[in-house]
């Protein structure tokens, strides 16, 4: 099982936790749009990508994704996840699972307003929080809430601009530079010119902080929750922690579950106030606090490996210990990876027409095949002339222009609006490594173009290992044949 871990930025022990439950039995891949990432020196294979809001980031991770056999692909920040979650339907056209929360459980933990009216309109408290300054001050002239108030980025993460404010003056001060800090950072694209409701300013608690990880199934199904009593911050991460058994917390968790219907994992932090819980916000992803739930024993990793795998898991899998304390350590390591190449930079895709190409590429591949081409081709001329008049045929080279791979089909049926692929190929030095994969992708994408509205092709039932690669890409048997061969289709979306 191949894995893609995106943002990694510093998640050194995500990458290690899933290469464990993996034991060797796939590959991490690392991303990130900064090349001096820590995380990258755990993955097996790392990639620099652009940055996330540029309009080449999906389709280079889909290039990614089908050049590397991707499985599935793991967020790993914020900003990701409504872009990704967009998206979800090309990856999985492409037979990639994303392990992230639909847009609606995204868009209430991303927007921390949203998170407040979430919380209210389900009865689950939180502090005062107000989208205006005027609102607040207002509030604060009537008695109703008090100094000192927090400034904070409505969409934010870590400790971006966030600030304590213990008067008037210093709270009119603070947030305007928190409306600075803003621009001046990557969370001037969250706030999609919006700086005017931008920040918040909530109510300052006093209580003992808390971080839970509330755990679903990749179905949204309630699993568990892991509470953790927290006792030192750093940059807007958790420091040091216990695990705790609290009844109080752990039913807020299954409330939490049950109303969002997330995926895998929810990060959350709250206050105690007496017995009363304050939440203050939820991240829809591994949070920096699920170390403390995995060395008290909880490993989501294997559980998500199994899940992926249609195993069932065993409940003690994400069972925590009560009582562990657990401190996070700095150390440093030397960077010596810059992100390896993906298949942008190492393969062409170009449609050829000419019979010279066509022909030599009949040749190359004509062993490739049982029976070969050219037994089943009575006359060569006359075949490549019919690919040449009537066929697309798609030619892959690398960067040396070597030929790698092929594949034929007509999309032409304007009675039906069937593509029929007849031929794809790839070099047995390559194989395995997405090309297959890639070559589908652009067939169907071509045949789309035309107005196609399904693709099919034909391979023999003896054939397992193309009726299982076919299979994975969305295609089912439509008819059998009294000859052996069966007829397989798509229908395209």
């Amino acid at each position: 099982m191949n894995l893609l871990f995106t943002s990694v930025g510093r998640r050194s022990y995500l990458i290690q936790y899933f290469k464990e439950a993996l034991n060797g039995e796939g590959i991490i891949h690392a991303a990130n749009s900064e090349p001096h990432s820590p995380a990258f020196e755990y993955a097996d294979r790392n990639v620099v990508t652009p940055i996330i809001y540029d309009k080449s980031y999906i389709q280079f991770m889909l290039d990614y994704c089908l050049f590397n056999n991707i499985d599935a692909l793991i967020p790993l920040f914020d900003i990701d996840l409504p872009i990704l979650s967009t998206n979800r339907h090309l990856f999985e056209n492409i037979g990639v699972r994303l392990i992230l929360s639909g847009e609606e459980a995204i868009g209430i933990c991303n927007d921390k307003w949203h998170t407040y009216n979430f919380c209210r309109e389900n009865n689950i408290a939180v502090p005062k929080t107000y989208l205006s300054l005027e609102d607040a001050l207002c509030d604060v002239a009537q008695g109703k809430i008090s100094f000192p108030v927090i400034i904070k980025p409505r969409w934010g993460m870590g400790s971006i601009a966030v600030f304590e404010a213990d008067d008037e003056s210093e709270l009119r001060v603070l947030y305007r530079k928190a409306q600075k800090k803003i621009i001046s950072s990557y969370l001037k694209y969250e706030t999609h010119n919006r700086l005017d409701k931008g920040v918040l300013i909530q109510e300052k608690l006093n209580g003992q902080e808390y971080g839970m990880d509330v755990i679903n199934d990749l179905n949204g199904r309630y699993q568990n929750t892991i509470v953790k009593k927290k006792y030192s911050m750093r940059s807007g991460e958790t420091d040091c922690a216990e695990t705790v058994d609290n009844i109080i917390l752990k039913n807020l968790g299954c409330i939490l579950s049950q109303r969002l219907k997330h995926i895998a994992i929810l990060d959350v932090d709250l206050f105690m106030v007496g017995d009363t819980p304050y939440l203050l916000e939820m991240n829809a992803r591994f949070g920096g606090g699920y170390p403390f739930s995995h060395l008290a024993g909880v490993n989501l990793p294997l559980a998500i490996i199994k899940w992926l795998n249609n195993e069932q898991i065993s409940k003690t899998i994400l069972h925590e210990n009560f009582g562990i304390v657990s401190h996070k350590n700095l150390n440093v390591i030397q960077i010596s990876s810059h992100g390896k190449c993906y298949l942008g930079d190492k393969y062409n895709v170009k449609i050829v027409k000419s019979q010279y190409d066509i022909s030599n590429l009949l040749l190359k591949f004509n062993n490739y095949f049982y029976p070969t081409l050219l037994d089943k081709i009575e006359n060569l001329d006359n075949y490549v002339n019919k690919l040449q008049n009537n066929a697309i045929v798609l030619r892959i080279t690398d960067v040396n222009d070597n030929i790698r791979a092929f594949a034929s089909f007509y999309a032409n049926d304007t009675m039906n609006y069937i593509a029929y692929l007849t031929i794809i190929a790839v070099d047995e030095s390559v194989q395995r490594h997405g090309i297959g994969k890639l070559l589908l992708t652009k067939v169907e994408e071509i045949s789309r173009t035309n107005g196609m509205k399904y693709v099919k092709l034909s391979t023999h039932n003896f054939n397992t290992t193309a009726i299982a690669f076919y299979g994975k890409n969305g295609y089912t048997v439509s008819e059998y044949l009294v000859d052996g061969n069966i007829y397989m289709i798509k229908k395209l979306v």
